[in-house]
């Protein structure tokens, strides 16, 4: 391992770096609170969720803006491997990306079917339906919930792939993410 500098064309973008870590900070959020609403007492509760649902509305957000940024510049060549490690790195973005999609996007789903608007603290977005029975939603929760543990876990295999390219094969992958670099 080697702590030279890696070239500007080898390591990524100062956006695509702020994108990859501010989404994987506000995924783990979204995570941790989602998980632990309950948990909350009934003065914090509805802040809560509405914090929740936020950082959902964000993610959509954050998620369009990687998207574009992704198709307009193109990403640096990944470290030299076995087609095995490519054909894995590129499913396992894939999976990433669908995922990151998917979650927020059922959550919205389920906001909108329970009849519940929005509150982004500047400004409000009003119910946009009629509250669905709960028989009729509960499914759409328990996908959102099982998406987001799917996420959780592709994110935590991503992140421990990143760690064996640093520390088992000594190459670059993970400190071309890394801020400040």
């Amino acid at each position: 391992m080697t702590s030279a500098p890696i070239p500007a064309s080898e390591s990524y973008a100062p956006i695509a770096k702020f994108l990859h870590w501010s989404m994987a900070l506000l995924i783990v959020l979204a995570f941790l609170l989602g998980l632990t609403i309950d948990a909350f007492p009934s003065t914090w509760k509805g802040a809560a969720i509405e914090s929740h649902k936020a950082i959902g509305v964000l993610l959509i957000v954050l998620l369009i803006a990687r998207c574009s940024w992704r198709l307009a510049h193109r990403p640096p060549e990944p470290e030299a491997s076995s087609p095995l490690l490519a054909a894995a790195a590129r499913l396992g973005h894939a999976g990433l990306y669908g995922l990151m999609l998917v979650v927020p996007a059922l959550g919205l789903l389920y906001a909108i079917k329970r009849g519940q608007g929005l509150d982004l603290g500047l400004f409000s977005i009003p119910p946009l339906a009629m509250p669905a029975p709960r028989a009729e939603t509960r499914p759409i929760r328990e996908w959102h919930e099982w998406a987001s543990y799917m996420l959780i876990a592709l994110a935590v295999l991503h992140a421990v792939a990143a760690l064996w390219h640093h520390l088992v094969r000594g190459d670059q992958t993970l400190r071309r993410m890394l801020p400040l670099r």
